[in-house]
């Protein structure tokens, strides 16, 4: 009777706190961040070693700069569970958003062997490796991650950027421009691609398609900042000969720096 009641106790625990940690995710996923975190506090006040909302709580620690709080929740994540590819790749991604790359490049390679088949791995080991200058290894991670990615049958159009990043830095601009096009199939609405699409017709000498591309980028949301590509836009007015659009652009430069 006794060894019964014990059981069903365990279970009610279980289910109380996979329940909680499941109200934190749904939380998340609506950007109700302080009640997420609510949430996944009693998830871990009934289980402290509840992988799932030890890495919940990483990634909500790190949105705020949180860095030490994600770092000891990751911690305790992989040492109840070593083999978690997770837990494992965000430690990586933690040191790269510290800028430690050695460290970085250590815990990404980790992941990879431990699920060599997650693109996310693949795009920050190929982050990390262009960030440390070494580009062959970069450009090796990159193409890895958009193999992956198409894999999925639902890529993210961010590693076909980054390549491109990367092959223009190193003077293929062709392959780039290849890759961009491809980029934006993937995710038309991408700001981030539209933007590096207009660079690449800038380098080249193209006003009209740089833009035309630069002109979308900024009715879009994303990454790249609307003070980027105001300055690229200065640029490609002027190189199309029409002064008062880059005024016009130059002016809304000044106007965000409130000058």
């Amino acid at each position: 009777m006794k060894t019964c009641l014990a059981l069903l106790l365990c279970i009610t625990a279980a289910y109380a706190q996979n329940a909680a940690y499941e109200r934190a995710n749904a939380l998340f996923e609506k950007q109700q961040f302080d009640a997420s975190l609510k949430e996944l506090d009693n998830a871990l006040q009934a289980n402290p070693k509840l992988v799932p909302a030890l890495t919940l709580k990483a990634k909500l620690a790190m949105m705020i700069n949180r860095y030490d709080v994600a770092r000891e929740c990751l911690d305790t994540a992989l040492a109840a569970d070593p083999s978690g590819s997770y837990p494992q790749f965000l430690l990586g991604f933690l040191f790269y958003r510290q800028d430690k790359m050695p460290d970085a490049e250590r815990e990404l390679q980790k992941a990879q062997k431990l699920n060599p088949s997650d693109p996310r791995s693949a795009l920050y080991l190929g982050l990390t490796e262009e960030t440390l200058g070494r580009a062959p290894e970069a450009m090796a991670q990159y193409e890895r991650a958009m193999r992956l990615e198409e894999a999925t049958g639902h890529p993210n159009a961010e590693a076909w950027i980054d390549c491109a990043r990367l092959l223009m830095v190193e003077g293929n601009l062709d392959r780039a421009g290849k890759l961009l096009a491809d980029a934006m199939r993937i995710e038309p609405n991408s700001r981030d691609a539209q933007f590096e699409f207009a660079r690449l017709a800038l380098k080249k000498g193209n006003a009209p398609e740089a833009i035309a591309a630069g002109e979308k980028a900024l009715r879009l949301t994303g990454e790249t900042a609307d003070r980027q590509i105001h300055f690229l836009l200065v640029q490609a007015y002027r190189l199309a000969g029409k002064d008062t659009e880059a005024s016009q652009h130059a002016a809304a430069i000044r106007e965000a720096e409130g000058k």
